[in-house]
């Protein structure tokens, strides 16, 4: 199933609202071509039909540049009605795992990345054409040999599963027990308790 492309940037820009760091609309064009190479490698499928252009400043879909006119690096909100109910489980945990995974990294940092020796940005812009398009195919074809970015729903829940085991502790089993020194007297630990 693919999506508006305002309703999987309306994602980005709603999970991150309520952050130190809010989405920019630089961010944001970064945050949606990721997704979109995770779900064409993950799902071998795109996530979004808008196509993404190599702009100078790196690959972005056109359209957002109209709805966010203006907004240049300053924190932008969500565009129109959102629900984020639209999302099938298995493309909202994607989303979830591109906000996370991405999120450590700068948005210079991002860019530089869509820069790389032999990525689809540089593939195309040197072209010749005016933001010539990055076609799902280029992006797919350079992001499918490149390991998965982690499942951050299976990453949480192994280390809750992990949590409960006693890997590391003493073993505190009732043939080795740890002796402790005693603070008060018998007749001291009666009173306390009485």
């Amino acid at each position: 199933m693919t999506y508006s492309v305002i309703d999987v940037s309306n994602f980005f820009i709603d999970y991150y609202s309520r952050s130190v760091d809010p989405m920019t609309l630089p961010r944001v064009q970064l945050f949606l071509y990721f997704a979109q190479a995770e779900s064409l490698c993950r799902f071998d499928r795109p996530l979004f039909d808008d196509e993404i252009r190599a702009y100078p400043d790196g690959p972005a879909v056109t359209r957002l540049y109209y709805y966010y006119e203006g907004a240049l690096r300053e924190p932008i909100k969500v565009y129109k009605d959102y629900d984020v109910s639209v999302f099938s489980h298995e493309d909202h945990q994607l989303l979830m795992d591109v906000a996370i995974y991405y999120n450590m990294y700068s948005t210079s940092q991002l860019q530089i990345m869509t820069y790389a020796k032999g990525a689809p940005w540089e593939q195309v812009y040197p072209t010749g054409t005016n933001m010539p398009a990055i076609s799902n195919d280029i992006i797919k074809a350079f992001y499918s040999p490149l390991p998965r970015i982690p499942n951050y729903l299976h990453h949480i829940l192994g280390v809750m599963e992990g949590a409960c085991e006693t890997v590391g502790m003493p073993n505190l089993s009732i043939d080795n027990r740890i002796e402790t020194s005693s603070a008060y007297t018998e007749n001291e630990v009666q009173d306390t308790w009485e």
